[in-house]
C-alpha cells in the first residue's frame, strides 16, 4: 500500500501508525517530487526561528527572497571558456531544449572591496 492511499487532507493515521511517530505533518501543495521546492523549503526551515524572532538573531545574514537567485535553473560554473562547447554538446545530446545565458564576465575579475596591495611591508632579507 502506498502511503498516498493512506494519508491524506481530511483522515489521520491509525493509532497503531500515528503513535510511534512524532511531530509528523503533511503539507499538502508542497510536491516531493519537486527537488527545489523541497531544498527551498529546508533553508527556510534552517532559519526560520531566527527570522521570526524566537532566538537571537544571526549577525551579517542576507535577506531572505522566497526564491533563489537563480531560481529553478541549473547553473554550471567552469573554469575557462572551454566549458562552453561542451555545455552545448551535452544539451544537443539529451535533447533538452534549453539555451545558454551567460550570466558572468568571461574572465575572472576581483571585486573592488578586494585589497589588490599586500598589507604585509617588506622587510631585510626577504626578497621580493
Amino acid at each position: 500500500m502506498r502511503a498516498r492511499e493512506f494519508i491524506t487532507e481530511d483522515t489521520m493515521l491509525p493509532p497503531e501508525q500515528a503513535d510511534p511517530m512524532n511531530h509528523v505533518f503533511v503539507l499538502p501543495g508542497v510536491q516531493s517530487s519537486d527537488p527545489y521546492q523541497i531544498y527551498r523549503l529546508g533553508v527556510a526551515m534552517a532559519r526560520a526561528r531566527s527570522d521570526a524572532g524566537t532566538v537571537d538573531p544571526i549577525p551579517f545574514m542576507p535577506e531572505w527572497t522566497p526564491k533563489a537567485a537563480f531560481g529553478e535553473e541549473a547553473v554550471i560554473g567552469g573554469f575557462n571558456a572551454t566549458v562552453e562547447p561542451v555545455i552545448d554538446q551535452a544539451l544537443k545530446m539529451s535533447g533538452l531544449p534549453a539555451k545558454k545565458v551567460q550570466i558572468s564576465t568571461p574572465n575572472s575579475l576581483e571585486p573592488a572591496s578586494v585589497l589588490k596591495q599586500s598589507p604585509v611591508k617588506a622587510f631585510a632579507g626577504y626578497p621580493r
